[in-house]
This record gives structure tokens, C-alpha cells and sequence, in this order.
């Protein structure tokens, strides 16, 4: 996917802290969950694209996401995609939206964006 590739490269080059190997771990998740793959540590250890076990998959998955680094690195992520969004506007409208899921299970969503 070029557009996964697109953001590798960004990240790489405005994120330089982030760690390589962790990074291609990230990326590779991404592209896992864009390809469609459900939001469960399994199911995109299931999906990952790799040559090994499905067992060392899903491993590989519960070690990004607990990875103490990683949640320190996302600031710098933050940071970035922030001032991208916000470069052609310095006071963006946030529009904040609280809506029903399925009103019967009473799952909620918080959706901001930026207008």
C-alpha cells in the first residue's frame, strides 16, 4: 500500500526518535488493521503478514502494544500530526460529536474532527 509507505516515511523523518524496528512493527500493524482486520490484539496478530506462527503474531502484537517506549514515543507522534493538521490554520474548530453505537447495547463514540 503506497499510502502506508507514505506515512513510514513521514514518520520516519518527523519522528526520527521512534526506534526503526519498533516503528516497522507499528507500520505493519497499521497496514494489518487498514486491510481490515478487527481492533483485538488477536485478530490482528491473526492478520499480521508475516512468516511466522501465528502464535509468535499475536506475540508480536501484545509486545507493541505494551511496549513502555512506544507510549512514550507517541507524544512526538501527537505533536507532529497536530501541527500538520493545524499548518494552514492556527485556531482549527474542533468539532466534538457524542452519538449512539447501538442504543440498545449502550455503546457510546466520541468523535472529534477538525473543521
Amino acid at each position: 500500500m503506497r499510502d502506508v509507505q507514505i506515512l513510514q516515511q513521514t514518520l520516519e523523518n518527523q519522528c526520527p526518535d521512534i526506534h526503526k524496528k519498533r516503528l516497522r512493527s507499528l507500520i505493519l500493524a497499521t497496514r494489518t488493521v487498514l486491510d481490515g482486520s478487527d481492533l483485538t490484539l488477536t485478530k490482528i496478530g491473526r492478520a499480521l503478514d508475516t512468516d511466522t506462527t501465528v502464535k509468535h503474531a499475536i506475540k508480536r502484537i501484545d509486545r507493541l502494544l505494551g511496549n513502555r517506549n512506544l507510549h512514550r514515543e507517541k507524544e512526538s507522534i501527537y505533536k507532529w500530526h497536530a501541527s500538520f493538521i493545524t499548518r494552514a490554520n492556527p485556531f482549527p474548530v474542533v468539532l466534538v460529536d457524542w452519538s449512539d453505537v447501538r442504543e440498545q447495547l449502550r455503546y457510546m463514540t466520541l468523535r472529534a474532527s477538525v473543521s
